[in-house]
């Protein structure tokens, strides 16, 4: 079985600080089997995570459609921001990618909210219905509902942007041999939900903060 942190950013994201090879060192630590890199609007932290740990790293975007976010898996092209959700699933398809929404039901980010979540349901490969950052557990439970309603498998992530978040929150899985057999082992998961501490919102504003005034990528 493999543990899957499944949402996480690194100092290509505007709002996180964290070091590509501190993460991998991090995660193999802490003995995540998979380790899916999901920046915001950007592939390039994770295309050199791939590079420096092929048998970790799933590359992933965390892409801003018009309807919302919108999580990215086994990519090798950036999904521009701006597309409407219809399009940019074509996109992640298109790449034989997998994507699902982020947080749908958070009001407090950009989630693509439940009257999207029901409209392209049938079009999702997986939908977050555990977000550890969020703060309303029921916006969480809403979303596992709904996942169940419509037949889409759930998955469970931490979201982290520093390195202590990362794995709080876990998608367990068999080993998979393709995104298509990623799916259909997401359907039997065990998902590992913890909720991320308070403090993980303040050191995202003091990330973004930092980003603002030019610290540099790695």
């Amino acid at each position: 079985m493999l543990d899957i942190e499944l949402h996480c950013h690194t100092r290509y994201s505007p709002d996180s600080l964290v070091k590509v090879p501190d993460l991998i060192e991090h995660a193999r630590r802490i003995g995540l089997g998979k380790l899916a890199i999901t920046d915001h609007s950007e592939i390039e932290g994770a295309l050199l995570a791939y590079e420096l740990a092929p048998d970790l790293i799933i590359v992933g975007e965390e892409a801003m459609t018009k309807q919302g976010e919108l999580l990215c898996y086994f990519i090798s092209e950036r999904i521009p921001d701006g597309l409407d959700l219809d399009e940019a699933i074509d996109r992640v398809h298109a790449q034989g990618g997998i994507c699902g929404p982020s947080h749908p039901l958070d009001p407090r980010r950009i989630g693509i909210g439940r009257e999207n979540l029901l409209k392209y349901g049938h079009r999702f490969d997986f939908i977050e219905t555990f977000n550890a950052r969020i703060r309303d557990a029921g916006k969480n439970e809403e979303a596992a509902a709904i996942a169940r309603e419509l037949g889409v498998p759930g998955i469970c992530t931490s979201d982290a942007h520093t390195l202590q978040e990362v794995g709080i929150s876990r998608t367990r899985i068999r080993e998979y041999t393709s995104p298509q057999d990623f799916v259909a082992a997401l359907r039997e998961a065990e998902l590992i939900p913890h909720y991320s501490p308070i403090t993980a919102s303040l050191s995202t504003r003091l990330a973004a903060v930092a980003q603002s005034l030019g610290f540099g990528k790695s």
